[in-house]
C-alpha cells in the first residue's frame, strides 16, 4: 500500500481516467514514474495510465483526446485541467531504429511491464486501494537504492538507445547506485547513444543538469564513456572534474534558471564559440544558445578584467546574462580552492551601480558628431563610443560636455588629416 496524494488535482484527474476506463469494463492502472515517486514520498509532476482498452475505445470514452501514437496504443486524454498519457497494455516487436517498436501486440499487464526500462519504473498502482503491483522487484530496488534494467540490460538498451543516459539520469536524480550488470551495459552501449536524435539527448541532459545531483551525473557519464561520446569537445579529465565539482554547487540550491546555468558550468572550458557550437549541435533554441554562450563569455572576461577598468567592467555587467555569469565564475573559483575574487567584486558592483550608471542616457547623436567635424564612417561610430566611455567613467555627464568632447575629437582628426 502507498499513501495517496488525494489533494493533488493531477492525481484526482488520473483517478477519474482510471474510473472511466474501469466503468466501461476495462482494466486500468497508474503506472511508471508516478508510482516510483509516490513510493519515494514525492508528489509526481504527471501521471500515466495503462489500460486494456484499445486506442479507439479510449478515444470513444473521453471527449478531449489527442492521438499522439495510436499505432503504439498511446492517446493523451485531457480531463479536469490536466493531460494524461493513456497507453494500451502492449508487448513490443522489434526495434529497427533503436527507439520505437516496429510493431506492437496488445497484451496484459505482465508483458507490458517487462518491456519497460528499469525496475523502479515498472510498478503499477491501483488508485482505488493504494495497492502497488510489483512484477519485477521494483519496490525492493527502491528500498535498496538501485537502478536496475528489467531483464537483460543489453536488450533494453538496444530497444531504445537513449536508455543508458536515462539510467545515469535516474541515478543522479535519486542518489541510487546503478546495478553492476546495468552499469556495464551502459558502458557497452555508450557509443550507440550518439545515434539518438539531438533533441532527445538535449532534453535528457536538461533533466540531468536541473536535477538535484548534476555533478554525480557528469561523473557517471565520464566513467562510462558517455560524456566523451556526447560531448567530445570537453577536454581532459581534470577539466571534466572541475565542471562536475562546480555542478555539485548547483545541485539543490534553487538557483534561478538552472537549465542555463548548468550548461554554462559544463561548457565553460570551451569558451563562447565552443559553447555556442555545442548548443547548436544539440539543437537548442536560439535564445538558450545565446544565454549560455554569452554567460560563458562574460564570466571568463570578468575573470581576467582589471577591476579598475571601469568602462570594461560596466560594459560586462550591464549585459543581461551578467548575474548568471557571476554565479558560474564564483562556483568555479570555489571548487578550484580560490577566493571569490572577481566574482565577489563584480557582484558587489552590480549592487552598487544603478541602471543609469550602467546605461547612461545618450547625450549626442551621429548628426551631432558630424556637426562637430567628425566625418562619416568608422570614425563616427568610434567617436560616439568614446563619448559613452567617458560617461561610464563619470567624466562626461551633460550634453554640453559631450558636445565639447566631440568638437575636440573632430579638431584632432582634422589636425591629423594630410594636407
Amino acid at each position: 500500500m502507498v499513501e495517496l496524494p488525494v489533494r493533488d488535482p493531477m492525481f484526482q484527474g488520473a483517478v477519474k481516467v482510471v474510473d472511466v476506463l474501469r466503468a466501461a469494463g476495462h482494466d486500468a492502472w497508474i503506472v511508471g514514474g508516478a508510482v516510483r515517486d509516490l513510493l519515494m514520498g514525492q508528489v509526481p509532476p504527471d501521471y500515466d495510465v495503462a489500460t486494456s482498452a484499445r486506442p479507439e475505445q479510449v478515444m470513444g470514452l473521453f471527449r478531449k483526446t489527442v492521438p499522439v501514437g495510436v499505432q503504439f496504443g498511446v492517446v493523451r486524454v485531457r480531463l479536469l485541467g490536466g493531460e494524461f498519457e493513456v497507453a494500451t497494455l502492449r508487448a513490443d516487436i522489434g526495434y529497427s531504429d533503436g527507439r520505437r517498436p516496429d510493431a506492437v501486440r496488445f497484451t496484459d499487464l505482465r508483458e507490458d511491464v517487462l518491456r519497460r526500462d528499469f525496475t523502479i519504473n515498472g510498478l503499477a498502482l491501483d488508485p482505488a486501494t493504494g495497492e502497488v503491483i510489483d512484477l519485477v522487484g521494483g519496490r525492493h530496488d527502491l528500498e535498496a537504492g538501485v537502478v536496475r534494467a528489467i531483464g537483460d540490460p543489453d536488450a533494453r538498451f538496444s530497444e531504445d538507445r537513449l536508455r543508458p543516459l536515462r539510467a545515469i539520469r535516474f541515478a543522479a536524480r535519486t542518489g541510487f547506485v546503478i546495478e553492476s550488470g546495468t552499469y556495464d551495459a551502459v558502458a557497452r552501449h555508450a557509443g550507440a547513444v550518439a545515434e539518438v536524435s539531438a533533441e532527445r539527448i538535449a532534453d535528457e541532459m536538461r533533466k540531468l543538469l536541473t536535477g538535484p545531483r548534476p555533478g554525480t551525473g557528469i561523473r557517471l557519464m565520464a566513467d562510462t564513456g558517455l560524456l566523451g561520446t556526447l560531448l567530445p569537445e570537453l577536454p581532459g579529465d581534470a577539466t571534466r572534474s572541475t565542471a562536475a565539482d562546480a555542478l555539485d554547487c548547483l545541485g539543490g540550491t534553487g538557483v534561478p534558471e538552472r537549465w542555463a546555468l548548468g550548461w554554462v558550468l559544463l561548457l565553460w572550458p570551451l569558451g563562447e564559440e565552443g559553447a555556442r557550437d555545442v548548443m547548436n549541435r544539440l539543437r537548442h533554441s536560439r535564445r538558450m544558445t545565446v544565454e549560455v554562450s554569452a554567460s560563458v563569455a562574460i564570466g571568463q572576461a570578468l575573470g581576467r578584467t582589471d577591476p579598475g577598468d571601469v568602462v570594461a567592467v560596466k560594459r560586462l555587467l550591464r549585459r543581461e546574462q551578467a548575474p548568471r555569469a557571476i554565479a558560474a565564475l564564483a562556483m568555479r573559483r570555489l571548487v578550484q580552492g580560490l577566493d571569490a575574487g572577481a566574482a565577489a567584486w563584480a557582484r558587489a558592483m552590480l549592487e552598487v551601480w544603478s541602471q543609469e550608471d550602467l546605461h547612461p542616457p545618450r547625450l549626442v547623436t551621429g548628426d551631432d558628431a558630424m556637426a562637430s567635424g567628425v566625418s562619416r564612417g568608422p570614425g563616427l561610430a568610434q567617436a560616439l563610443v568614446l563619448v559613452e566611455d567617458a560617461q561610464l567613467r563619470g567624466v562626461v555627464t551633460t550634453r554640453d560636455q559631450a558636445l565639447e568632447m566631440l568638437r575636440a575629437l573632430g579638431n584632432a582628426r582634422r589636425d591629423r588629416a594630410p594636407d
